[in-house]
């Protein structure tokens, strides 16, 4: 248990009460109307022993997104293509469905003019899904499916982007069709053989290990 900015060991199930009426109350009310005193009263604690835990807003909400924000580790499907569509619908799944609606827009804007505060969202609410993400494109660079100088990073940000613009601007999510089609674009232009990577995904998943 880690001590709170005054001294005082910090309770987990008040931070926990918390972070989960934060949630609710965005869910129910948005980002902008959202009160400590709300949240207090909801949590069954004090507006100042929230104050004492996140003397900042918009931390606050960040860490409640966290809280329901699991993004599950990289697939691995033995199928550089299956991986990445099913890479790009995770995400917006978790972008749509986990997280409160109209959100993530007003909060990035808050945060925008403190380096502080949009290191720490990044940090917390971005880097997770990209860094398992970029992990199912460097193994696919280590099975040769796609070219050897490609950069896992700017990939993952290409795929990314438009599930994010989607999330961002409140327009449908990325379904399956999509997914395939957006893959499938970046794929033409950085697999080694894009037909191979095509006859793998429609191999039964116990047999594609056989074809690398």
């Amino acid at each position: 248990m880690s001590p709170a900015a005054g001294g005082r060991p910090r309770d987990p199930a008040i931070d926990a009460a918390v972070l989960t009426a934060t949630v609710e109350l965005l869910r129910e009310d948005g980002y902008g109307a959202l009160a400590l005193e709300k949240v207090a009263a909801l949590a069954g604690t004090s507006k100042a022993a929230i104050r004492r835990r996140w003397p900042q807003r918009q931390r606050l909400v960040i860490d409640a997104l966290a809280s329901v924000l699991v993004v599950p580790p990289a697939p691995d499907n033995g199928c550089t293509r299956c991986d990445l569509h099913q890479s790009v619908r995770l995400l917006a799944e978790v972008l749509h469905e986990r997280l409160p609606a109209g959100v993530l827009a007003p909060l990035i804007a808050d945060c925008s003019a403190d380096p502080g505060l949009h290191e720490y969202l990044l940090r917390s609410l971005v880097q997770p899904g990209r860094a398992a993400a970029a992990v199912a494109v460097r193994r696919a660079v280590e099975r040769g499916d796609l070219q050897p100088d490609v950069d896992p990073e700017l990939f993952v940000d290409l795929l990314a982007s438009v599930v994010y613009r989607r999330a961002l601007l409140g327009e449908a999510p990325v379904d399956a069709s999509s997914a395939r089609a957006l893959v499938d674009l970046l794929l033409r232009g950085v697999a080694v053989d894009f037909d191979r990577l095509v006859f793998i995904s429609r191999q039964p998943a116990e047999q594609r290990h056989l074809y690398h």
